[in-house]
């Protein structure tokens, strides 16, 4: 017997014994109602989620399956304020949405990770600067408008 053989049987018998899929074991719930639904109390803020489409699904399975502490993203949902420290706060929902929605994190447990707390606010005020002030009121029947079609695109696809 050549020793290819012997190595391609011993693979065989090896992955014939491992299960064919492993299904997440679910390790904690999150209570929605304090995110606000996912749904953003800021129009600026839906906005961005409307026109990027994050997976807040996949942001809310890495909390339940992957012990990922959401509770310092939960201002970011509640409150309505859009200056820098929530567009950073923002940004970190989407990278992990987007990897998540990917399968990076897999199994990992991710309750060490330290993901929120980020404040700019110390460094001479400029994590607090309201960014809406810089968007023009005349916009906001646009913006609106904006959220509202891609809101309705959501529940007819």
């Amino acid at each position: 017997m050549k020793a290819s053989t012997i190595f391609v049987s011993a693979l065989a018998a090896v992955a014939s014994a491992a299960p064919a899929t492993v299904t997440p074991e679910k390790r904690g719930a999150v209570d929605l109602n304090a995110f606000n639904q996912f749904a953003f109390a800021n129009q600026n803020l839906q906005y961005f989620n409307a026109i990027n489409a994050f997976d807040l699904q996949a942001f809310e399975q890495l909390a339940a399956f992957n012990n990922l502490n959401i509770l310092g993203f939960q201002s970011l949902f509640s409150n309505n304020v859009f200056d820098l420290n929530a567009l950073l706060q923002l940004q970190q929902v989407a990278l992990l949405s987007q990897l998540g929605g990917l399968g990076v994190f897999g199994n990992f447990d991710l309750s060490t990770l330290q993901l929120g707390g980020l404040n700019l606010g110390v460094v001479n005020a400029i994590g607090g600067f309201d960014i809406s002030s810089l968007i023009d009121a005349s916009l906001q029947p646009q913006i609106q408008s904006v959220i509202q079609q891609t809101q309705l695109a959501a529940v007819i696809a």
